[in-house]
């Protein structure tokens, strides 16, 4: 996470060994990362219009003005005067999304990455209020944040190059990423909510460790608990049909109550709309 009041946040690993090619979900992140980089660049460079004002997190701008958008769009841009931003996130990206992808699958990885992001985003909003607006927040920091604390969480016992030097159990790397941002959050910084942001992303990956496999079970069980409850009904309406018609066999259609024939009424209405 970039936050234009000045935070810079380079506490990020490399991964051990061969990486994977990177998935298709992967290469659409980093495009789209990148291309958006380059617009702004440009944009700046042309018009002198930053980006971030619009497109870039404001809790001000979220609350009173339900520019709810932003809690999105910050994830896709970075702060042009500091490339190592970028260079950090998407190198991040790159070496551990296309492995947490392959575990999860597309959806559940989105799901992930996108969920962090917002968490982080809600995050450094909370902050903002709290302590006071200090800038504008930037970056795909909290959303790969949450990707590389599910990793860990994961495999905490896979060993990594911390700096591409120091060899370190993911456990460890993790726990010294969250270190430093609680510390610079209730620190000698205060309220820094960069520092917030990325906790809010590795909160929402142990959540999502510890409940997204239940909350997706749920969601995913909803249509066929759906259809057993239309079956049920079915079932019944076809039973009082049969009573209703068994009864004008017996009374006529004039000894029927204005419920039931109100009844027949909407089960044509329903048949014919099937067809």
């Amino acid at each position: 996470m970039r936050d234009r009041g000045g935070y810079r946040h380079s506490a990020y690993l490399d991964g051990q060994g061969p990486l994977r090619r990177p998935a298709s979900t992967i290469k659409l992140l980093l495009i789209a990362n990148i291309t958006v980089f380059v617009v702004q660049i440009l944009v700046w460079a042309t018009a002198r219009v930053h980006l971030g004002f619009a497109l870039g997190l404001r809790a001000s701008l979220v609350v009173e003005k339900l520019w709810v958008w932003q809690v999105f769009t910050y994830m896709f841009l970075h702060d042009p005067a500091w490339i190592w931003h970028i260079v950090f996130n998407m190198y991040v990206l790159y070496a551990f999304g296309t492995q947490v992808e392959a575990l999860l699958g597309r959806r559940r990885f989105l799901t992930l990455y996108f969920g962090g992001g917002v968490a982080g985003g809600l995050a450094f909003c909370v902050m903002q209020y709290v302590f006071g607006e200090r800038g504008i927040a930037m970056g795909a920091s909290a959303a790969v944040i949450a990707v590389l604390i599910w990793y860990a969480i994961r495999y905490p016992n896979q060993t990594i190059l911390l700096f591409f030097i120091l060899p370190i159990r993911l456990k460890w790397a993790a726990a010294l990423i969250i270190g430093i941002d609680v510390l610079g959050a209730i620190g000698a910084y205060g309220g820094d909510v960069a520092h917030a942001a990325h906790l809010g992303g590795a909160l929402f990956a142990w959540l999502y460790w510890r409940y997204g496999g239940s909350v997706e079970r749920y969601f995913d069980a909803l249509p066929a608990r759906q259809a057993r409850k239309q079956q049920k009904r079915r079932s019944r309406d076809d039973d009082r049909l049969d009573e209703i018609l068994a009864k004008i066999t017996r009374e006529g259609f004039d000894g029927l109550s204005a419920r039931e024939r109100k009844f027949l009424t909407d089960q044509s209405k329903r048949r014919n709309a099937r067809r």
